[in-house]
């Protein structure tokens, strides 16, 4: 267990400290681990963070750990901290709405688009592959759930033979002209492993688009070495999708291992779930998408709560809080800073129009059961829900 004074006394650590796979070594696992971090964590949060656990996997680094505000005894986290607020799942529960989590209602893999095991081939021209079902840290709202938190799940786990089935899909359907490689978190992999995947994917043609999605430059910036980098541009990866939600993310590590992406990989863009209470506001978001813009990194999408996704209850907001908050960050910052605004339908997503402010929204209804929906015609022409915030 990591000395909690080397959290946050910078003067305390060596060079350990920076070594990805120390903070993995030293990453927090449980409760208990929790609570010696922060031991006047109120009560009944410690009990609803135990019951939910019960079926669900945790785990911070002590780089992450590190960014959590604390309360003035210094022995409690600041329960408004979105660092902390996003990592520990504190609610007592999980509600009953129609959009709520039970650990088992599959909200993007449907089965017919599963071409392998761990491949999902939903859009016309790429595929995204499953390279792992675990995480440096994970996100209590994750809207990989059911792969990545559960304890129990049934997805799949990665196998070689999954990856070679997956890479001869590749090489026999030339309609597939990008690769996404995501999670989980495939940089869980060590660069000789990544390497042999990037190489099997280059092997096929230099027309295949490679891209990576990762949570690794919030969680564990230490893992972007200078072994990675080569590796990335050995293998010519075209793009880094990394995942944000919180100007707080921007650390100077983050930048660090920004930069020494950028230098490899020609373009890097941004993934953010919208999450009430930590960025649900033009501020918080003005702020979010400069950082990003200042390091280079474009802010790509901005992703409304994904329905069946833990926290819900705690983090989704209406879909036109998404559609104000957009709208006006057209009005404030660099159009180059602002995320496209989407709903992570599980027949694909979907862009949300911005109306004027005196224009009522057209496609907010109710479904048979008389829950709000958005009601639109997705990508491939069909009328399809989608169920809103009350």
């Amino acid at each position: 267990m990591i000395n909690t004074e080397v959290l946050f006394d910078k003067g305390l650590r060596d060079k350990s400290w920076s070594d990805w796979k120390w903070q993995q070594r030293h990453a927090i696992r449980s409760v208990e681990d929790l609570l010696t971090i922060f031991p006047n964590i109120p009560l009944h949060q410690v009990e609803a963070i135990r019951k939910n656990l019960k079926s669900r996997r945790f785990q911070i680094t002590p780089y992450y750990l590190s960014l959590i505000r604390r309360n003035g005894d210094g022995q409690s986290p600041d329960p408004a901290d979105p660092m902390w607020r996003m990592i520990v799942p504190y609610w007592e529960s999980e509600g009953r709405e129609s959009y709520s989590y039970d650990g088992h209602t599959e909200n993007w893999e449907l089965n017919h688009e599963m071409v392998t095991p761990i491949a999902q081939h939903k859009y016309d021209n790429r595929i995204i592959v499953r390279l792992s079902n675990v995480c440096y840290a994970y996100c209590q709202f994750c809207y990989e759930a059911l792969r990545t938190i559960e304890k129990k799940s049934n997805k799949l786990m990665f196998q070689k033979q999954y990856w070679d089935a997956t890479v001869e899909y590749v090489r026999q359907h030339r309609e597939v002209e990008e690769v996404i490689l995501s999670g989980g978190e495939p940089l869980m992999h060590d660069d000789t492993q990544l390497g042999e995947f990037l190489g099997d994917l280059r092997a096929v043609g230099r027309w295949v688009a490679i891209r990576i999605h990762t949570r690794a430059l919030t969680f564990n910036p230490f893992r972007i070495t200078d072994e990675l980098t080569e590796c990335l541009q050995k293998y010519e990866v075209n793009a880094i999708g990394v995942h944000v939600a919180h100007p707080n993310e921007i650390t100077p590590e983050f930048r660090q291992a920004a930069k020494k992406i950028q230098g490899v990989v020609p373009i890097m863009f941004a993934n953010i779930p919208l999450l009430r209470g930590i960025n649900d506001n033009i501020e918080t978001m003005h702020e979010l998408g400069m950082k990003l813009y200042s390091v280079g990194i474009i802010p790509q999408y901005l992703y409304h709560f994904m329905p069946h996704s833990p926290g819900a209850l705690e983090f989704r907001t209406r879909v036109q809080t998404g559609v104000d908050i957009i709208r006006g960050l057209k009005r404030r910052i660099s159009n180059l800073a602002v995320p496209e605004f989407v709903l992570p339908h599980y027949t694909g997503k979907h862009t949300m129009p911005l109306l004027a402010e005196d224009e009522k929204p057209p496609y907010r209804t109710y479904d048979n059961h008389g829950n709000p929906v958005i009601r639109y015609s997705n990508w491939r022409g069909e009328i399809v829900d989608y169920l809103d915030a009350r």
